[in-house]
């Protein structure tokens, strides 16, 4: 026997009411003084009939109509023989989902989640199925449901427990989207192929920081049986900040570099400091910055680069509590030994002339060792298997066999910079930019007092590009007084890089095999211009040589498991990449991308003719680690769930078993039959007894 709502039995109770209102000694309310008592001494009352039970048989009829009132609202039923045991419960068909992104790097979060996933594990019945999936970036099958037909495995979960043993999280960012939606989509098709009565559930252990990616579930239609339990594993400690360089809009990234360091929403200190380092160790440096900033907020400060930082790999952030991302890595800019041929008339020491202000512009390069080598006229011309110079500069008349060296130069790869000095001289830009006519318009001279100002300027272009920013963009102050003038021809495939103010070319590019010429249309000694006595034309130069070893470095760094294009290899020869800690990669003749970007740090390949470098980062993104707020899963679709315990399910089975069985049996109705009948009976005796006082009374 039982009851469905138990709680109503509490009514019986009130079975006592009649009994004590009966039996109370009634006591008159008012009480009204006599003179004529006053000496009279009080005596006890006397038990009368009043005071005493009597009809106990109408009393015990009514008793037993509450009863039974009682006992219809409390939903009785007749329990069946058999209990119930954790056999009968009804398998499950549960996906462990684990998070093994950087995040979980923290503290000992990672501790925490196996052991949650563990205790999921020991919750499991016989009949129930698991598989095993993690996720960061990407989603992993660790171990899949069982096949169709084959049931659950015995010792799966034991395979589970040591499999999740092996893992660990990697540098990763979380796409927990993307995950929920792979591991709904599997869980629900696999449940109607086969269709199996085991129940679906997505078990997420994850620290659901805010940084996740869950754009993926909004245009994902979330299937209404498979609910999401999510457990979160949480830090006391949870300050954490991290540093990231921006594109310094000065165009001076060796001098200072702009830093944005921000600080996740739940930190609770806001002083940190910044240094540059030649490795990731996070000591007090006698260098470094302090900035302050508060939680749940970002801060942009310039950062000092000396002398003796060139070298330095990464920026390094002390101060927070976390330091799985207080390193960001960067490419340091290393002293390269290039080779400038000059091909001109004018003398080493002369102040008139172009090598003078080209050897000055390049003697304190602090990324190049640059030599400037002077080409006679009786210098061996330059073949396909001579080390190839970075750059070469022609001013003078050179012999038709120069010119078919220097093409050839070019279509291996090489920059030819064409700066005539006279008429003659110019008759080179025609020879070598084919689409280009050198006009009989005169010069402009000295004397006259006029002169050309650079009207248009491409600051996209690489030789510009340093000079984009506002602050350095002004060229007025440049005069130029003599300038040869060209006439394009159409249509054509050189491109003008810089006008003068009277719309003739004064800088032409043409891309040439692998390789590429450029003309300027005036000098920059001082008798042609002041290019050369202007702050400009420093990183001008500057700028030129960076375009004739651009396959050096790769500038621009990536993220965690993005691929780098690799420079074109001369030959055909594998590659080896050694990333952060040593470790090696090797590429198949003919790959131009690297994928293996597993870890921050300096990654070298060893490219020909150069070892090309980039720095690889964690995602910016997996810095915020402020707690996700769930109700966004919920607003997404996705259905939330709640974990219960192997007793707990038994226990809602149970109830569940309960309520059909009282649904079946139906027992309140007949003692509402029964109570309905007793009542009949109790007015039958009471009226019958009313009856038999009227003549006594009379």
């Amino acid at each position: 026997m039982g009851a469905l709502v138990p709680i109503y039995l509490a009514g019986l109770a009130a079975l006592s009411l009649p009994l004590i209102f009966h039996l109370v000694r009634r006591t008159p309310r008012g009480r009204q003084e006599f003179s004529s008592l006053m000496f009279l001494s009080p005596t006890v009352p006397k038990l009368t009939r009043r005071s005493r039970l009597d009809q106990l048989l109408l009393l015990l009829l009514r008793l037993a109509a509450l009863a039974l009132v009682v006992f219809a609202f409390s939903r009785p039923f007749l329990r069946e023989t058999s209990l119930l045991a954790l056999s009968d419960l009804s398998g499950r068909r549960v996906a462990l989902l684990i998070d093994t992104s950087a995040s979980m790097r923290r503290g000992d979060l990672w501790q925490q989640a196996v052991k949650q996933a563990e205790k999921e594990i020991d919750d499991l019945n016989p009949q129930d199925d698991l598989a095993l999936f993690a996720f960061g970036d990407r989603l992993l099958t660790i171990i899949d449901f069982a096949k169709e037909g084959a049931g659950p495995i015995a010792d799966k979960p034991e395979v589970v427990r040591t499999r999740l043993k092996q893992l660990k999280p990697d540098w990763g960012s979380t796409d927990l989207g993307t995950a929920l939606v792979a591991v709904a989509g599997e869980i629900d098709s696999t449940s109607d192929v086969q269709q199996s009565a085991l129940e679906p559930q997505i078990v997420v252990i994850s620290d659901f920081q805010a940084g996740s990616r869950i754009e993926a579930l909004r245009s994902f239609e979330w299937p209404k049986q498979v609910p999401v339990v999510a457990h979160r594993v949480v830090l006391a400690k949870p300050t954490n900040a991290t540093a990231q360089i921006l594109p310094n809009e000065e165009g001076d990234e060796l001098t200072e570099t702009r830093i944005r360091v921000v600080n996740a929403a739940d930190s609770n200190v806001d002083q940190f400091f910044l240094a540059w380092a030649k490795e990731p160790t996070f000591v007090k440096r006698p260098n470094e910055t302090g900035v302050y900033v508060p939680a749940g907020q970002s801060r942009v400060i310039k950062l000092p680069r000396g002398a003796d930082d060139l070298t330095a790999e990464c920026i390094v952030l002390r101060g927070d509590d976390q330091e799985f991302d207080n390193a960001y890595y960067v490419v340091p800019p290393r002293k390269q030994a290039v080779t400038m041929l000059y091909v001109g008339s004018d003398k080493l020491d002369s102040p008139e002339g172009l090598q003078y202000f080209l050897r000055l512009a390049v003697a304190n390069d602090p990324l190049r060792q640059v030599e400037v080598r002077l080409v006679e006229d009786k210098q061996i011309l330059l073949t396909p298997t001579d080390p190839p110079p970075g750059a070469v500069v022609v001013s003078r008349t050179i012999s038709p066999e120069w010119q078919t060296s220097l093409k050839s130069y070019v279509e291996r790869g090489g920059l030819l910079l064409l700066v005539p000095e006279s008429r003659d001289a110019a008759q080179l830009i025609p020879a070598f930019i084919d689409d280009v006519e050198l006009t009989a318009a005169e010069s402009l001279a000295t004397a006259s007092g006029k002169y050309l100002l650079l009207g248009e300027i491409d600051f996209a272009h690489p030789v510009f590009a340093p000079f984009a920013s506002p602050r350095y963009s002004d060229f007025t102050k440049i005069h130029f007084w003599k300038h040869f003038s060209l006439s394009m021809k159409t249509p054509t495939k050189t491109h003008v890089v810089a006008r003068f103010d009277n719309g003739e070319p004064a800088l032409l590019e043409r891309l040439s095999g692998q390789g590429r010429v450029m003309a300027l249309t005036s000098g920059w000694q001082p008798g042609n211009s002041q290019l050369a006595l202007s702050t400009k034309f420093v990183p001008f130069i500057g700028a030129i040589l960076d375009l004739a070893g651009k396959d050096s470095e790769v500038a621009a760094g990536v993220s965690i498991h993005e691929p780098v294009a690799l420079p074109s290899q001369k030959g055909k020869s594998a590659i080896t990449v050694v990333g952060p800690g040593k470790q090696e990669s090797r590429l198949e003749a003919g790959q131009t991308s690297f994928a293996a970007t597993d870890r921050p740090g300096i990654y070298l390949a060893k490219t020909s003719p150069q070892p090309t470098r980039f720095a690889v980062n964690l995602a910016a993104a997996e810095s915020n680690t402020a707690p996700l707020d769930l109700d966004q899963l919920a607003q997404s679709g996705v259905k939330m769930g709640v974990e219960l315990t192997s007793n707990e399910r038994l226990e809602r089975v149970r109830q569940h078993r309960d309520t059909e069985l009282e649904g079946r049996q139906k027992i309140w109705r007949w003692l509402v039959v029964v109570a309905l009948g007793t009542l009949i009976l109790e007015s039958f005796l009471a009226g019958k007894a009313a009856q038999q006082l009227r003549p006594a009374a009379g």
